[in-house]
């Protein structure tokens, strides 16, 4: 053997290689969290572009109720139907559905309670207008409608 060269002791060029393998274990161990952070970061960012599509489609139908409400047509439509306004030449016309008693299956005669619900159903039924309607101008429907039941 050359006299420059000593041979390495096999207790410390073991420890060499397991400090080695730590190290590139290590280093494998940070390759694999790298790419689980990526994985969760893609995630992330298609959920959050799926909520960003879902908002400008949400402001899109905002945008255009707007325009609607804003229009000529809305307007028209409004003054008619809860104001009671009409342009010159128009004729309004209302077709109004009666309205329809419910009953609740009972075979027996219904008691107080159940006549009372009955009733308050058949109001609910009714839309408030015509309820207000009723109420003002045509009391006996009124009575008619308790004799129903």
């Amino acid at each position: 053997m050359p006299s420059g060269y000593k041979d390495i002791a096999p207790i410390p060029k073991q420890m060499t290689i397991i400090a080695g393998l730590c190290v590139v274990g290590l280093m494998a161990f940070g390759l694999a969290l790298s790419y689980y952070k990526n994985i969760l970061f893609d995630r992330q960012l298609l959920a959050m572009q799926e909520r960003n599509n879902k908002l400008q489609k949400d402001i899109m139908q905002s945008a255009d109720q707007l325009q609607y409400l804003r229009s000529s047509q809305y307007k028209d439509k409004y003054a008619k139907e809860n104001l009671g306004l009409l342009k010159s030449g128009e004729k309004v016309f209302l077709l109004n559905k009666p309205a329809v008693p419910v009953s609740f299956g009972i075979a027996n005669e219904p008691t107080g309670e159940e006549k009372q619900a009955i009733y308050e159903e058949n109001l609910r039924s009714i839309r408030v207008i015509d309820q207000w309607r009723i109420f003002l101008f045509n009391r006996e429907q009124i009575e008619e409608l308790k004799k129903r039941i």
